[in-house]
């Protein structure tokens, strides 16, 4: 673990909080919502200054705020026509910047991709950096004389 998070600082979680840690995890897992919420950090937003911002389609944008708002994670207001969008946990910047933060993810998904690819090359016969068969032609003892392709094997029926 990192110097920074010893271990013991930590105390241990109920059940409740690993669920809402789960459910806070499922909110983050898209690129297009951290995009949301790190603008939505520097300032409050409209949903078309979201839209040209991001170049996404309208609808799109609606639907990710959708579900930032039910997460908790923003908070709108009406202003005039118009709800403005705002940031209602500050702290999850500091989240999304350690995540981004964490290249031993990357490495570690690299590794076990890999291990992966040994481990189904050597399942299955194959070389290591190999992962096709190679086609081989047969002996000239052992090859027809004629290749009889595709044609069907069937006899053509005879008529009276």
């Amino acid at each position: 673990m990192s110097e920074r998070f010893p271990l013991t600082d930590f105390p241990k979680l109920a059940d409740e909080d690993l669920d809402r840690a789960a459910a806070l995890v499922k909110v983050l897992d898209s690129k297009t919502r951290l995009e949301i919420l790190l603008l939505l950090a520097e300032e409050e937003m409209v949903v078309h200054q979201l839209v040209a911002e991001l170049e996404k389609s309208q609808p799109l944008i609606s639907q990710h705020l959708r579900v930032l708002r039910s997460a908790g994670l923003v908070s709108s207001s009406r202003k005039g026509r118009e709800v403005l969008y705002a940031l209602n946990q500050p702290d999850i910047i500091c989240i999304i910047h350690e995540l981004a933060s964490l290249e031993t993810l990357t490495e570690a998904q690299d590794e076990l991709a890999e291990l992966r690819k040994r481990k189904r090359n050597r399942d299955t016969g194959h070389a290591s950096g190999s992962s096709s068969a190679a086609i081989v032609d047969p002996p000239t003892a052992v090859r027809p004389e004629t290749d009889p392709g595709l044609a069907p094997q069937t006899p053509k029926p005879v008529r009276d």
